[in-house]
């Protein structure tokens, strides 16, 4: 088929689709893939499959492109696949066979150990990536995620650092100011931690986490009337509270004597844990 029939083809698929004929759609893909076999009608047909919720079959025609061209793109875009579609052990398996020669899989496959908690494993792909391309434009990106490994790991001192290098590019995501506020927070540097954790309030204030760590930075300053905002702010957005929540807001109503509001809280915090020791503490000196 010459480059003209094979370009009318894709136009007439094209407005199938605009027309929400999909069917039409893959029925054109699959003809023109089995007249010219081009990767690129591959990816066609296998987004049009996933844009229907057939991810199975975008799947399958990927599989069956890596089979038939076995190359690093084809494999590349396969990985990619199954990672926007969370098929985080199948992209790894994928990927492997060229995490040697393409530094974007070591990323990805980097990225799927981070997302199945896998996070030693994550770092190390991620730290491979880094060292395999120091000028790869995804470098600012790797550093944030080892931030958020290490930070997991407990190795706060390593987070900073990966933290302080992801802020070249990334200084106004919320995220990674969140991560900084947490890290900083664990390491009791609480001062430290208010300019990263109003930057995340600014910038994503109805995110739970970003609340919920706001209230314990101020608790730890001794800014109770903030801790109680923040942590009712949390409470409101998360679907479970832990019994830890509960008794830190408790303690902040306490802190500004308002005893009926510490003693709700202390009452939620050992419904939530019965066994809870600082609400069962704090209830026991409430009513002496």
């Amino acid at each position: 088929m010459d480059d003209e029939r094979i370009k009318f083809k894709l136009k007439l698929a094209s407005a199938f689709i605009s027309e929400g004929k999909n069917l039409h759609a893959v029925q054109v893909y699959l003809n023109l893939i089995e007249e010219t076999e081009r990767e690129e009608i591959y990816f066609h047909l296998a987004e049009l499959y996933e844009d229907m919720g057939f991810i199975d079959s975008g799947k399958n025609i990927l599989s069956n492109l890596v089979r038939l061209k076995n190359n690093n793109d084809a494999t590349l875009y396969f990985g990619q696949y199954l990672l926007r579609n969370s098929r985080w052990i199948e992209a790894i398996e994928i990927l492997n066979s060229i995490s040697e020669t393409t530094p974007a899989a070591l990323f990805l496959i980097a990225y799927s150990y981070m997302m199945l908690n896998e996070f030693e494993l994550a770092k190390e792909y991620f730290a491979d990536f880094i060292t395999f391309d120091e000028k790869n434009d995804l470098k600012q990106e790797a550093n944030l995620y080892l931030a958020k490994i290490e930070y997991e790991l407990r190795n706060y001192n390593s987070a900073l650092n990966y933290a302080t290098n992801a802020q070249y590019l990334y200084s106004d995501f919320w995220e990674l100011n969140l991560i900084l506020a947490k890290v900083y927070y664990s390491l009791d540097m609480f001062t430290h931690a208010v300019n990263p954790i109003q930057k995340a309030l600014k910038l994503n204030p109805k995110d739970a986490s970003v609340q919920e760590f706001a209230g314990k930075i101020y608790y730890q300053l001794q800014d109770f009337k903030k801790a109680e905002k923040y942590f009712s702010e949390f409470i409101d957005l998360s679907s479970e509270v832990s019994a830890e929540i509960y008794t830190l807001l408790a303690k902040s109503f306490l802190k500004q004597r308002k005893m009926e509001e510490a003693n709700l809280f202390f009452e939620l915090a050992l419904q939530t844990d019965p066994a809870y020791q600082p609400a069962i503490a704090g209830k026991g000196a409430l009513n002496k």
